[in-house]
């Protein structure tokens, strides 16, 4: 039996943790899937293994595998997964994430991409891992389901993509969310958790706007700005 180790950004692999995650790993994308690991107090262990078996897919029931790269008290199933290569399309909508470090946030982002029919994300600059588990169990397997690809900087995306983009900030110049037109092939660029989006998304050819609040908040979180976003342009 092999021991697992705690997931490192160096890994060829990651890991996806949780029975739902694991489970959209399997439908969506079951040839970057190395092994799946169940707990023996798992409820579903003969529906899960057919399935395995079916599609000639390793597993191990054991729990020791699980305790290892647990993120909380207990794990009921999960899985190894290969890293894999992936480009965001040409002709679609995109999100633009510039400089993200919470992998909690950027999960609930796939997650709500995939809600509101988003398939690619471009990340900009220093993003944190995508690949980290934190990130692909709070996408509850979203991230499976979205495209993605790394840019090192804003100009990197642009001379690939000529979608217009519509730039989510605080400043007096933006426009009123509710005032805006999407065009089509838009891109919704949203900034660092602290520090927002930098001075190259002030050029003249890029869309600010701004999401109206109240006085008594500095600012919406981020992934909350993000589902107000995606929503809006939806419509």
């Amino acid at each position: 039996m092999t021991r697992l180790k705690k997931y490192k950004k160096d890994f060829e692999y990651s890991y996806v943790l949780g029975p739902f995650p694991t489970l959209e790993l399997i439908d969506s994308k079951p040839d970057i899937v190395e092994k799946v690991y169940i707990s023996p107090d798992f409820n579903e262990i003969s529906k899960v293994t057919k399935k395995l078996d079916e599609l000639s897919i390793a597993y191990e029931i054991s729990q020791d595998n699980l305790n290892r790269i647990s993120l909380k008290k207990k794990e009921y199933m999960a899985a190894t997964f290969k890293k894999y290569a992936s480009q965001i399309k040409r002709g679609s909508n995109h999100i633009i994430l510039d400089r993200i470090s919470d992998m909690g946030n950027l999960g609930t982002i796939l997650r709500t991409m995939t809600g509101f029919g988003y398939k690619d994300v471009a990340l900009i600059g220093n993003c944190c891992d995508i690949y980290n588990p934190k990130v692909v169990r709070g996408s509850m397997g979203s991230f499976f389901k979205i495209n993605f690809e790394n840019f090192s900087n804003l100009e990197e995306y642009r001379s690939l993509h000529e979608n217009k983009i519509y730039a989510f900030m605080l400043d007096e110049s933006a426009k009123l969310l509710k005032d805006v037109s999407f065009s089509k092939n838009y891109a919704l660029a949203f900034g660092n958790e602290g520090s927002g989006l930098g001075e190259e998304y002030e050029a003249f050819d890029i869309n600010k706007v701004i999401i109206p609040q109240s006085e008594e908040v500095d600012s919406l979180n981020l992934t909350i700005a993000a589902a107000v976003a995606m929503y809006e342009a939806k419509k």
